[in-house]
């Protein structure tokens, strides 16, 4: 079977890959301002194209910081759709930076799409003191060690749930088990489960793992072990555990905003939306027994900007995001964590953030910080994702 991420497989994405990504843009839309502003002709500015969670909801901190805007156009989590965007639409003539999740710098780098990093750009401030943890992390490096991307955020995915409906006190820090989205008569046809299998199949492997299943990689399962997982998903669907399958961000508020369901498989920021139409304390997001979709994004510099003497604007940005402004400003609006998060505390206490602001973001800082210690990290680009999809695809029509 082809691989998936090649580049003749990637420039041929069937329709339904196409749909999906119109729909889910609309969604992702909803994390922030993401569609391109205009500069005003004082403001320079850096074009990116990537996922909007690597967006503030507001550029006016950055732009008043360093004097540089940024004009974000959203793409939505679909790998496929991203990839395609920048080796057959050839969208680097007209964008500086990209960001997205771990994995297609191992792709587009090698292939000539991201220009290398310059880690001694007189621009890139912060480089150093960022720790190899995130700046040598699959995240911003491939296999073979050279660096293509900044990290920018990361989070420990888990799933949204009410209290009341799964048995804890609102406000708990229990550690909650995957069996309640898979497997619980508590909330038995009360769950809404995501349709992208590059983030739901993992935490259904995970929860089989828990349970006594063999797993070589939870990110890259192999036919057999995709099989497996398959199989267990469609046995629960036809069991009546899912309530729906959802496409998109908006959706996940709107589930837990309607309350029709009690738990849902969710970005964290669904959570914070919701509690902001439901109250506070409403909706909480969970610690779990058996591990989380830890996932990261980064900045990659497309590899036509440079030579469009853009490059000190586009370095002033990626350090940008290893600040502690824009760490401080995502941890508070979505709970995001990433590297140097002790430079967003001291950020809040300069900028005269309330007490309870400052030990909210702290926690933020702790409680990305257990979360990560446990497994696993999610992959955009498995070797074996056709046959994970393929078999996701039989889960998604049974």
């Amino acid at each position: 079977m082809d691989d998936k991420f090649s580049t003749t497989s990637q420039i041929e994405l069937t329709r339904r890959s196409l749909l999906g990504y119109v729909g889910a843009a609309a969604g992702a839309a909803a994390l922030a301002g993401v569609m391109p502003k205009a500069a005003s002709a004082a403001t320079p500015a850096v074009k990116a194209y990537g996922v909007p969670t690597s967006a503030l909801k507001d550029w006016t901190p950055m732009e008043k910081s360093i004097g540089i805007t940024c004009e974000l156009s959203g793409a939505n989590n679909d790998v496929g759709v991203f990839m395609r965007d920048i080796m057959a639409s050839d969208i680097g003539k007209e964008m500086d930076i990209f960001t997205f999740e771990s994995g297609t710098q191992n792709i587009l780098g090698p292939k000539g799409f991201y220009a290398r990093l310059d880690e001694k750009h007189p621009e890139l401030t912060l480089w150093q003191r960022t720790s190899d943890d995130w700046k040598r992390s699959p995240l911003a490096v491939d296999p073979d060690g050279n660096q293509w991307g900044v990290p920018m955020i990361g989070n420990a995915d888990s799933f949204g749930y009410f209290p009341a409906a799964v048995g804890v006190p609102a406000g708990s820090t229990e550690e909650l088990s995957w069996s309640l989205v898979f497997d619980d008569e508590k909330t038995h046809g009360r769950v809404a489960y995501g349709k992208v299998y590059a983030y739901s199949m993992g935490t259904a492997a995970l929860y089989l793992q828990s349970k006594g299943a063999t797993f070589g990689n939870l990110a890259d399962l192999t036919p057999a072990e995709a099989k497996t997982v398959a199989d267990f998903l469609i046995e629960r669907k036809k069991a009546g555990q899912f309530r729906t399958l959802y496409d998109a961000f908006e959706e996940q508020i709107q589930l837990l905003t309607n309350k029709e369901v009690d738990v849902i498989n969710c970005w964290e920021p669904a959570v914070r939306e919701a509690n902001n139409t439901l109250g506070p304390n409403t909706v909480f997001y969970a610690y779990t027994k058996e591990g989380y979709n830890k996932w990261g994004i980064a900045a990659y510099i497309s590899a036509q900007a440079i030579a469009r003497g853009n490059g000190d604007n586009i370095y002033k940005v990626l350090n940008y995001f290893l600040g502690g402004e824009y760490h401080a400003l995502q941890a508070r609006d979505r709970g995001y964590g990433g590297p140097n998060l002790d430079l967003a505390v001291e950020y809040a206490e300069k900028s005269g953030w309330s007490a309870d602001e400052v030990a909210a973001l702290k926690a933020t800082e702790e409680k990305v910080r257990k979360k990560f210690t446990k497994p696993y990290v999610s992959f955009t680009t498995p070797k074996n994702a056709s046959a994970m999809e393929e078999e996701w695809q039989r889960f998604l029509n049974a």
